[in-house]
């Protein structure tokens, strides 16, 4: 372009500007509006939906530009951050009326809005959390540092992550602390941003990463527990997300209060399948929270309880005696009906006190925020009553006094009664970075002496004014004069040109209309300047208190906070208690040993379903213990129930290491390090993996991962390949869990591979169960028994019809099924050869029962030497057999094979 475009005033001042921001969409005040130029307004324009125009259409040269109003930009900047892009705000900070001569106004930016660290949280759901996270990698490391910081709610925090030998960064615990934050942007060190980057978009395809230098230190800041200038990872990551914050957005680190330190081996490491899953936060048809377990368990009141719940949920602890003392609240709630009820109704005023305090932190802060939050802080008083009346509220077994984790929240009289005295209850709409004097009104009366003299003296000069149409009205003569107020040219006399000649001649003319035109009067200048005077400056007086009184609320910035955690704590635990005391969920017993014992379980979120649906679920009871029944192969048919009782055993581990109460009669729950899960079927064809790989590398990350204090629900291994692939994997994967030393997770295996029940008659451990279904002709009806023993039939054809098949092929299905079952096909359905008999592993029959399912050691017209070598087989233990004797055995195998009769 041509210098004739660029170098006008305001646009070599919009250059400087950007040229501070050059990654960023600079959003330019001028008026009432946010201007976009060049290359910014090409980006923005189609993203935003809104019209790309351009400047000095009539030069050779035009510049591209677009806009939009200043009083509806928060949604415009959120669209863009959530797409991934940076939005600098560049605010005019002095009022253009008062620029002398042909000076530009002065700007600059006072604000940098990243996907990570949002400006305005009015659009962020109020249950959920929008995290900057950063990592810190040192080259060659034992240890990574990731730091993870909430704007809109002040909460930081940090951990070291040990990494593995190898030294990669980017270990299985890192990615599964990232996935379960989700953090939309990530801050990587700029020498490593090409390595980290790619690996993090594959897990967090939703975020932006961020490259930063890594000598980028936070030593001005003063947060407790930051400490400038460690080496620590933690500390090094914490310095990288200050540092990042202090220069988009120093309103949001300048009031926190704290960097809390913390220890994934605190809390139930989480891996996304899980989460997935069990549909804890998200659903499996929609990715909504409806019909999810934070759904079902969410009965808090404000949004603070409902963040304060999905940590909780997201990080169960692993100390008993910390799920205890969540626990006794719970329970202290729950034996509270009425008082419970008193503290919901009273908490419903606090709303979301984090982020109003934050959005009066901004600098675009305005009265209606700060009116907000007083309503906040004055409903604390209320809270801190209703609690108060169960201090000593003794049960009748002679318990009673508020547990430690019903923390009362401390009231902030001194924000509050400022907030009051100084703002009125309804204060106008003041629009971002706002300097008019019509936007005023919202100091309230006798706050200030010297602003009730300037409101005085602009309300009598109005007066006057408005007095002055009749007085000229009557002296001209002219009945249809009016006075009018422009905000350019003031105000002025206006005369239709029908009335022209009848203008007195001590009218000096102001301005030429259509059909009219407008004078004004010596006097009037004098009223005029005189209202006009004391407006600007009763604005600049109500712009200065106001700040005074945002920075002195500020300054209870502590108080506030430590407020507004207590009142999520204790909305979280009368949360609990809501369910726990509605649905008969009972308090569980969590304890440091290896047993998982549950008397008549129910699913959290399928048992209400039913019951809106008038049916009855099914409780089932559940025991296992590595030294025990450490290994459950569960059978049944199909839409028996089996996958709901998976994830009911579950989701019950889950939410009593949360501190909730279970639904079930009883429940005891011997500590869990992690639940793994393989459910349901999934691809993702992005990344070349079909769901039979997606299975596969789920399953293999379980077998390394999963302990001693694991459990570990399997359901359908093996099904996304040929039926003997599956069978030989799924029985694979059951031994590895079952005899691997050191390991012995407990496992619920749920399979339609009925032969994996044999695994019962040579491992010490492995149990059968099946859930139970009565057949009545071609009807089948399930029972939701879970039964002892396995089952010999899945009905699958039976589910087929009822799903709505055409009935010839379920009528096909049934002639293939006896041909299967007769012997007369093979497993690919051709007709079965005479030389079957000859080989064990391709062979079928019915099992040792009479059943249907076909076996995987029987073999069909076998004889009794067959027999008995096949009951050998299934005795034998090569473990406790030297190869002498095995080999010894073998040769008697095959000589009672060929018939010879002969013994060794």
């Amino acid at each position: 372009m041509s210098a004739s475009s660029l170098d006008t005033p305001m646009m070599r001042q919009y250059r400087e500007i950007k040229a501070h921001h050059p990654d960023a969409i600079l959003f330019y005040r001028m008026g009432d509006f946010y201007e976009m130029f060049l290359r910014d307004a090409e980006v923005a324009a189609p993203l935003l939906d809104i019209a790309l125009t351009t400047r000095d259409k009539a030069k050779a040269d035009p510049i591209p530009m677009c806009g939009i109003p200043v009083h509806s930009a928060d949604g415009y900047v959120k669209r863009l951050a959530e797409l991934g892009h940076k939005v600098a705000i560049c605010e005019q900070v002095e009022d253009p009326r008062r620029v002398a001569g042909r000076r530009l106004v002065r700007r600059r930016v006072v604000e940098v809005v990243t996907p990570g660290l949002v400006g305005d949280p009015e659009g962020i759901a109020a249950h959920s959390e929008l995290a900057l996270a950063a990592v810190h990698a040192p080259e060659g490391g034992s240890s990574v540092g990731l730091a993870v910081l909430e704007a809109s709610t002040g909460d930081f925090r940090a951990t070291c992550i040990d990494v593995p030998a190898a030294g990669d960064a980017l270990s299985a615990p890192l990615l599964e602390e990232l996935r379960r934050v989700a953090p939309r942007e990530v801050l990587v060190d700029a020498a490593r941003a090409p390595l980290l980057a790619e690996r993090l978009a594959e897990i967090l395809p939703e975020a932006t990463v961020t490259p930063v230098e890594p000598g980028a230190e936070a030593t001005e800041l003063s947060v407790d527990g930051f400490e400038p200038g460690s080496q620590d990872p933690s500390q090094r990551a914490a310095a990288a997300a200050l540092a990042y914050a202090a220069a988009n957005q120093p309103s949001a680190v300048v009031h926190l209060q704290r960097l809390r330190p913390y220890r994934l081996a605190d809390a139930m490491r989480s891996d996304a399948a899980t989460r997935r899953h069990l549909e804890l936060f998200e659903n499996a048809e929609d990715g909504s929270r409806r019909g999810t377990v934070i759904e079902r368990l969410d009965e808090s009141v404000t949004p603070l309880g409902a963040r304060c719940l999905a940590r909780w949920l997201a990080y169960p602890l692993l100390d008993p005696e910390s799920i205890a003392a969540r626990q006794s609240g719970v329970a202290w709630f729950c034996a509270r009906d009425r008082l419970r009820g008193r503290l919901r109704e009273v908490l419903r005023g606090v709303r979301d006190l984090e982020r109003l305090f934050a959005k009066a932190a901004r600098p675009g802060a305005g009265p209606r925020d700060l009116v907000a939050l007083r309503g906040s802080l004055e409903a604390l008083p209320a809270v801190a009553a209703a609690l108060a009346e169960g201090d000593d509220d003794l049960l009748p077994d002679g318990e009673g006094g508020r547990p430690a984790a019903v923390a009362c929240p401390v009231p902030v009289p001194e924000a509050a009664e400022l907030l009051a005295e100084a703002l009125v209850d309804d204060p106008p709409i003041v629009h971002r970075g706002s300097r008019g004097a019509g936007e005023t009104g919202y100091i309230r009366a006798g706050f200030r002496p010297e602003l009730d003299v300037l409101r005085s003296a602009a309300s009598k000069g109005r007066e006057w004014i408005a007095g002055l149409e009749a007085r000229e009205r009557e002296r001209s003569g002219i009945p249809t004069m009016k006075v009018r107020f422009h905000p350019v040219h003031g105000y002025s006399l206006e005369v239709t040109k029908a009335n022209l000649d009848r203008v007195p001649g001590d009218y000096e003319r102001k301005q030429t209309l259509a059909s009219a035109e407008r004078f004004t009067t010596p006097e009037l200048r004098e009223a005029e300047g005189s209202v006009v005077g004391a407006n600007d400056r009763a604005a600049d007086l109500e712009r200065e208190l106001f700040e005074q009184v945002r920075q002195a609320v500020l300054s209870h910035g502590a108080a506030i906070r430590a407020a507004a955690r207590a009142v999520a704590g204790v909305d979280s635990l009368a949360a609990l208690a809501e369910v726990a005391r509605r649905d008969g969920w009972v308090r569980p017993v969590v304890d440091d040993s290896l047993r998982l014992e549950i008397c008549a379980g129910r699913h959290p979120v399928v048992e209400p379903i039913l019951r809106a649906r008038d049916e009855e679920f099914v409780p089932n009871d559940s025991d296992l213990d590595p030294d025990a029944v450490q290994l459950v192969v569960l059978t049944g048919p199909n839409m028996s129930g089996k996958s709901t009782y998976l994830r009911q055993v579950a989701l019950i581990v889950l939410l009593a290491q949360t501190g909730s109460f279970v639904p079930a009669e009883s429940a005891r729950v011997g500590i869990v390090d992690r639940v793994f899960t393989r459910v349901g079927a999934s691809d993702r064809l992005a990344r070349g993996e079909s769901t039979f790989m997606v299975e596969m590398r789920e399953t293999a990350e379980i077998l390394s991962e999963a302990s001693r204090r694991s459990l570990v629900i399997l359901d359908e291994i093996g099904r996304g390949t040929s039926t003997f692939d599956g069978l030989s994997i799924a029985w694979a994967v059951a031994e590895y869990l079952h005899d691997t030393p050191g390991l012995g997770a407990r496992t619920l295996f749920a399979t339609h591979y009925h032969e994996l029940a044999d695994l019962a008659r040579t491992k010490e451990r492995v149990r059968n169960a099946h859930f139970q279904a009565r057949e009545y002709g071609d009807e089948v009806v399930f029972l939701r028994r879970l039964v002892e023993g396995a089952a010999n039939r899945s009905f699958g054809i039976q589910v087929a019809k009822l799903a709505g098949l055409p009935a010839s092929v379920t009528a096909r299905a049934r002639e293939i099924l006896a041909n299967l079952e007769g012997g007369e096909l093979d497993e690919s359905g051709r007709p079965r050869l005479a030389q079957h008999g000859d080989e064990l592993g391709t062979a079928s029959g019915a099992t040792p029962e009479g059943g249907a399912q076909l076996g995987l050691f029987a073999v069909e017209g076998a004889s009794p030497a067959e027999r008995a070598v096949l009951k050998d087989l299934r005795a034998f233990d090569p473990e406790r057999t030297t190869p002498v004797d095995a080999l010894v055995a073998v040769q008697a195998w095959i000589q009672r094979l060929r018939g010879s009769g002969e013994k060794p």
